[in-house]
This record gives C-alpha cells, structure tokens and sequence, in this order.
C-alpha cells in the first residue's frame, strides 16, 4: 500500500522509540517516484473549442491508437483502435493484433458506415 512518511519515522528513531528497528538517521531519505507522480496535478482539459466542430454524423472522426505491450487479449490483441465520431462523441473501440491491422481495419469500418 505504501510506505512510511521518512520524517516520522526519524523522529521515532530519535525519541527512542524504535527500539529494534535499525535506522540510518545519516542517510538521506531516497525519492520515491510514485509518491512523486501522485502529488503531481493535472491541467484540466479547456472547455473552449479549437477548430470547426462537425455539423452531421461522421463528418469529422478522431482516431487514437494504443499499444498494451502488458496486456493481450484472449484472442491475442495487443493494439486498441479508438475511433470517436466529432458530431455525436459515439466511440467505437477496435481491437487489433498488430500495428499494421489499423489501416485495413479503419477501411472495413468506414466501408460499413
């Protein structure tokens, strides 16, 4: 789940309290990147609209492709093809097993709409 706070452990061992416990009180604390990513914040996405938004259904479509290099799918998919329509925000998640399937997969899709 985490760690301790080094500062309270510190004083543990400076009171005395620690007793048992072997600490380097000479030693600076070592950083922990994931405490670091978490007190980090994000910008929230503007409101605002750049750019002509789409006036009728699949006049304008975004495409995201995502490789999970840890997580295959049971039928051996490792990419992921969003598809999300501007006009309706509709999104369709296409699964692939290569990089090289987006091409011919964004092709069957656009021919059944």
């Amino acid at each position: 789940l985490g760690h301790a706070n080094y500062c309270a452990v510190y004083d543990l061992a400076r009171s005395g309290n620690a007793v048992g416990m072997p600490v380097n009180l000479s030693a600076v604390p070592p950083k922990c990147d994931h405490c670091i990513l978490g007190k980090q914040t994000r910008t929230a996405v503007p409101r605002v609209r750049e750019g002509k938004r789409a006036v009728r259904k699949l006049e304008i479509i975004h495409v995201d492709l995502m490789e999970h290099p840890d997580t295959v799918s049971a039928a051996s998919n490792k990419y992921v093809m969003d598809i999300i329509d501007d006009f309706s925000s509709y999104a369709w998640a296409i699964p692939l097993a290569a990089k090289s399937d987006a091409f011919p997969a964004l092709k069957a899709w656009a021919l059944a709409r």
